[in-house]
């Protein structure tokens, strides 16, 4: 067996490698500052070598990117239940600037909007804990604005309060409450429980494994955990036998990456694969209209406002204040021919771009017209050779991308000239650009364009234009 590693301080004594001090500021040692002032990290990845780890590791979480045909929910239910305990009220130096609340909720913010963009027809929830009770935060419902008016309140609730009037956090008593909405729900659509916690022990009344998970099974609920600070083994054995994911925070743009892959419906689980079957639901398509003067609308079952513009329900005849939404008074779904179309789009997912290389490029080659051949050549160590990119253009415009293979097929732009690399050339200090090809219309595509139609857009423009 190998000895520990050891070093020598000045003193001369031995000591072990992780309590060395001597071999200076690790800030000072891999942040630097380049000719122009900008800042830049010695031994890092380049930014080629951060698309594509961020390219596998959505493939290893998402399945929708490994062209697979799996079977989806388009209408899901899903309860987040925020640890609010006194482990999230302190700072975390990888979560800057706030506590680690504060960065949660900011986070969610976010995912409310993203969420139901992927999702139009689905329900959100959300469910905080703390001194080891469950509270419903804001029930199940396709009301972004209420979600963010809660998360809101919630957040100036805790910066109200200490740490220790947090309590501690119990993650039996936060399934709980969410097993018993979720039970609930039709079975036609997926039920979730995302778990956002920063605890490192959870304070329960009883055992989850003998008494919750069961019932977690039979409801076919599925639960997701993402730890902020270390990972809780019983939150792993949660997720691995429902089937959900386990994360740990890494910084926190892996944070919102991992709550936007939260974002795409999951496949369906096994045991709900066997037991498919047909089901007819009923869905109502009301009409827009509008009046001079504010009428009574109903927002949610228990409130009304006043509003000019409503939706009437074609099956009651009430007045709504938004969609989609279910009637307020007879509860039927309402909604539009959009939303019916962008759940769609999960089931039929873009498939996923091949990294292609790109064509040698010299100062030769004329790659294009109206674009000297000098501004295209990659030059890391020359600014004026990228503004000249700029000053030199003579106003043609490249009207398609089949003209040369060193553009991209949306948005025209050359690879070894993109926005980036002018306003910041130190990005391709590498000499490496990447271009993603299409397996299906064989057409090219930056990668900004890449992540675009497969987050986004969800769509080939080259395929759509076969």
């Amino acid at each position: 067996m190998s000895a520990p590693a050891s070093t020598i301080n000045e003193t001369g004594a031995t000591t072990h490698t992780w309590e060395d001090t001597g071999g200076g500021n690790l800030w000072e040692t891999t942040v630097q500052e380049d000719a122009e002032g900008r800042i830049v990290v010695a031994h890092g990845d380049t930014l080629a070598q951060t698309i594509r780890k961020r390219r596998k590791r959505l493939e290893q979480n998402d399945h929708s990117q490994r062209n697979r045909r799996v079977v989806r929910d388009m209408i899901r239910y899903v309860y987040v239940l925020i640890d609010a305990s006194r482990w999230t009220r302190q700072k975390d130096p990888v979560l800057p600037p706030g506590t680690r609340l504060h960065c949660i909720l900011q986070i969610l913010q976010q995912f409310i909007r993203q969420y139901y963009d992927q999702n139009p027809l689905s329900h959100l929830g959300f469910i905080y804990v703390k001194n080891g009770e469950a509270e419903i935060l804001s029930p199940l419902s396709s009301n972004s604005k209420a979600h963010s008016l809660a998360l809101q309140s919630l957040a100036q609730v805790a910066s109200t309060q200490t740490p220790h009037q947090a309590g501690e956090f119990s993650l039996q008593n936060g399934l709980e409450v969410a097993g018993r909405s979720l039970g609930h729900q039709p079975r036609h659509g997926s039920r979730e429980v995302v778990v956002l916690t920063a605890a490192l022990s959870t304070c329960d009344p009883g055992y989850i494994l003998t008494d919750t998970l069961p019932k977690l099974k039979q409801a076919h609920i599925r639960v997701s955990s993402f730890a902020l600070s270390a990972e809780l083994h019983i939150c792993r054995k949660l997720a691995e036998e429902t089937g959900g994911t386990m994360g740990v925070c890494l910084d926190k743009a892996h944070f919102r990456e991992w709550m936007q892959g939260q974002s795409v419906p999951p496949p369906t689980l096994k045991d709900q694969v066997r037991e498919l079957s047909c089901e007819m639901i009923r869905m109502g398509f009301p009409v827009r209209v509008s009046s001079e003067m504010a009428e009574s609308v109903h927002a949610t079952r228990e409130k009304t406002i006043l509003a000019r513009t409503a939706y009437i329900c074609p099956q009651c005849q009430s007045k709504n204040a938004e969609l989609p939404v279910d009637c307020a008074v007879c509860g039927l779904k309402l909604v539009l021919a959009s939303h019916l179309a962008r759940s769609f789009h999960h089931l039929f997912p873009v498939a996923t771009f091949i990294e292609s290389p790109l064509p040698s490029t010299t100062n030769d080659d004329v790659p294009m017209t109206g674009i000297p051949s000098a501004s295209v050549a990659v030059s890391s160590s020359s600014v004026a050779l990228k503004m000249d990119y700029l000053s030199q253009l003579d106003g043609k415009l490249l009207i398609s991308a089949k003209d040369d293979e060193r553009c991209c097929f949306a948005c025209l732009r050359p690879f070894h000239a993109t926005a980036a690399e002018i306003i910041s050339p130190t990005l391709q200090q590498d000499g490496e650009a990447l271009r993603m090809q299409c397996p299906d219309c064989q057409n090219y595509f930056c990668i900004d364009c890449d992540a675009f139609l497969h987050e986004t857009l969800h769509n080939c423009p080259g395929c759509l234009r076969k």
